[in-house]
């Protein structure tokens, strides 16, 4: 448990949930979000940017998709609201349907775990 959390360590691999109200937690999305198209668009036209680099680019792509992997929001699914007395997920505003997948099978995941229930019994010892 760290507390307040500056956004700059959010991604330091030591943060596994960040509470936040909408607002803020939706502004913060949408600019990681941006950041990671604006990556992926750089990177691939800096590997495309003439045949040499597209053929050197080849025996990366392998770890150039898993990583692309991990900061894919729709293998991620939606959001948990808290201050509800059932789970209750938000999907993303452009989902689609593999977004949408991932977004109901977090929901069973949280209906399975009982983190709502858990959550509730944790903040009831506060």
């Amino acid at each position: 448990m760290y507390g307040n959390v500056e956004g700059r360590d959010a991604f330091s691999g030591d943060i596994d949930i960040l509470v936040t109200d909408g607002f803020t937690g939706n502004v913060f999305l949408k600019a990681v979000e941006g950041l990671g198209k604006f990556v992926k668009q750089v990177l691939k036209e800096s590997l495309m940017k003439n045949a040499l680099s597209t053929i050197a680019a080849i025996p990366s792509m392998p770890a150039i998709n898993r990583f692309a992997k991990k900061f894919d929001y729709k293998e991620y699914g939606g959001a948990l609201f808290l201050g509800v007395k059932k789970p209750v997920v938000k999907a993303h505003g452009s989902s689609d349907e593999y977004l949408f997948y991932f977004t109901i099978k977090q929901a069973e995941q949280f209906v399975e775990n009982r983190a709502v229930d858990k959550m509730i019994e944790e903040f009831e010892k506060i």
